[in-house]
This record gives C-alpha cells, sequence and structure tokens, in this order.
C-alpha cells in the first residue's frame, strides 16, 4: 500500500464481513459476493471515488472477479492474487468438492457449520501459525502444502507446527491476527466458504457475460491453490478466455500468501500494471 501512495494512488483497504474490525454477516446468505459488492459500491460512494481498480488476494480475488465482471462501470481493472478466473460451471465449488475431494479436505471442513469454528476459536493463535506456516514459500522442503485433517479429525493437527520462530510473520504481526479472532470467532470468516453455492446460483444470470477489464494474475509456485486439480490448466487459459488478461506471473519459491513473502515485488508489479492499465488514467483513483 505504501508503494502504490508513493506513486501517487490512493488506496483502500476494506475489511471483508466478518474479518479484521467489520461486522460478520449473520449467515451464509449474508456473505456472497453480491453482498459484498453492495458494501464495496457504498464505500467507493461514501469516499467520493467513481471507478476504481480492484485488487484482492484470495477471497479478496474471488469477490474481485465477481465485481468487475458485474459492475465494471466502478471496477474497471483487476489484480489477482493466488485465485485465478474460473468460468461458472454446471456445479457450484461444494458440490464439485463433495463429489470429487478427499473427505478429510479442508474446504469441506470449514462447510459444515459449526464444526471448523469450534476448533479454531479454542486457540486462534496456535491456529494461524501453523497455517502461515504451513502455505509459506519459505518452509524447508519442495512440497506443496495438503491441507488436510489430522487423524483426530481436527485441522490443526494436518498443519506443521513451526520447528523454530522463523515464519512469514513477526510475532507482534500474529498477534494481530489472533487477537482479532479472538474477539470475533471464525464464524464470520467462514461463512464466505459457505456461501460459495449460493453465489454460483446468483451468477446464473451473468455466466454469458465475459470479464472484460484489464487483468493480472500473480502467484507462486507453491502456492495450494495453483495445484488444485485443473487450477494451472485455468491459469493457461486466462488470456484466451479474458479479452484484456496479461500474460500470468508465476513467483518462484513463493507459497499461497503471495504479497506478504514478496510485497516489494508484488508491489512493482501491480504498479506496472496500474501505469498501462488503470481504469482512471490521469486519475489518483
Amino acid at each position: 500500500m505504501e508503494h502504490l501512495v508513493a506513486a501517487g494512488y490512493s488506496v483502500i483497504a476494506p475489511d471483508l464481513r466478518g474479518f479484521g474490525d467489520s461486522q460478520a454477516a449473520p449467515g451464509p446468505d449474508q456473505a456472497s459476493g453480491f453482498d459484498l459488492l453492495g458494501d464495496l459500491i457504498a464505500l467507493l460512494d461514501h469516499l467520493g471515488h467513481g471507478r476504481v481498480a480492484v485488487v484482492g488476494h484470495d477471497w479478496g480475488a474471488e469477490v474481485g472477479w465477481t465485481i468487475v465482471r458485474l459492475r465494471p462501470d466502478r471496477f474497471g481493472a483487476i489484480v489477482s492474487l493466488s485465485i485465478p478466473f474460473t468460468p461458472r460451471g454446471d456445479a457450484s465449488l461444494p458440490q464439485l468438492l463433495a463429489a470429487n475431494a478427499p473427505p478429510d479436505f479442508y474446504m469441506l471442513y470449514f462447510l459444515q457449520e459449526g464444526v471448523a469454528e469450534r476448533e479454531l476459536d479454542s486457540d486462534p493463535k496456535a491456529f494461524l501459525r501453523r497455517l502461515f506456516y504451513t502455505n509459506w514459500g519459505g518452509r524447508p522442503g519442495t512440497d506443496v502444502p495438503i491441507m488436510r485433517l489430522g487423524a483426530n479429525g481436527r485441522l490443526i493437527d494436518g498443519l506443521e507446527e513451526p520447528p523454530t520462530s522463523a515464519n512469514l510473520l513477526t510475532e507482534q504481526e500474529l498477534d494481530i491476527y489472533a487477537s482479532s479472532f479472538a474477539r470475533t470467532g471464525f464464524r464470520g470468516a467462514l461463512n464466505t466458504y459457505r456461501s460459495l453455492h449460493r453465489n454460483w446460483e446468483l451468477l446464473a444470470g451473468w455466466a454469458d457475460i465475459a470479464v472484460d477489464v484489464p487483468a493480472l494474475y500473480i502467484s507462486g509456485d507453491r502456492d495450494i491453490v495453483l495445484h488444485f486439480p485443473g487450477m494451472k490448466s485455468m491459469v493457461e487459459q486466462m488470456t484466451s478466455m479474458l479479452p484484456q488478461a496479461a500474460p500470468p506471473v508465476i513467483l518462484e519459491g513463493v507459497g499461497h500468501f503471495v504479497q506478504m513473502e514478496r510485497p516489494g515485488q508484488v508491489a512493482d508489479l501491480i504498479a506496472s500494471f496500474l501505469g498501462r492499465n488503470h481504469p482512471c488514467a490521469g486519475t489518483s483513483d
């Protein structure tokens, strides 16, 4: 953010519903990309911004692909970190996971209301420490994380405990995340997973509309998402599926949290992309 501000851009960093200091949606039906689209347009109106570029990682990227399709007049470019564009298929992601993923896969665990939050709420810091470490590209070895439950049915036991203090985050940074989730619990954040089927249903009316704004995809070669079945193929097809997509950028030795692992490099890539493709050329939006 500081890098982009120094380059002359205004930067807005909203908390999605149920994250940080935001209010959580009461249930998954209020946590879809459509709900978040309304939140973001209200925020832009409040701050006096007309048309902006959206930069999102993981859930932010998932929301980003929805909002640039639905409202390209307000969101005129996208930089997606980790999550590539995927066209709406004949089944939602939860339906595909139920049919094809191993039953101990973390996403299926997150889809069970009340189950994951009981575990994660019991010790947010321990869970987050292992989550960030397991998905860090600097973790020893060359394997990609699996993110499956441990033998006793708990996710934390399927994640790696850092052998030393080495981790993606400092202890002070980890405390910020842990204290936030200790205050709110994980239910609001988990609702984003549980909104996936509803979001797929709602997008039916826009299934034939292409994402026709400038788009850039950035990820790491050790990102778990990039190793989901069929995901590398989706990344390779982005330039043919999206009329204004730039060639994807895959950074070597980088895990899931690419913007944390290579902040300067990612900021440079974003600034370069926006310099060529910003929806509000000549302004600081």
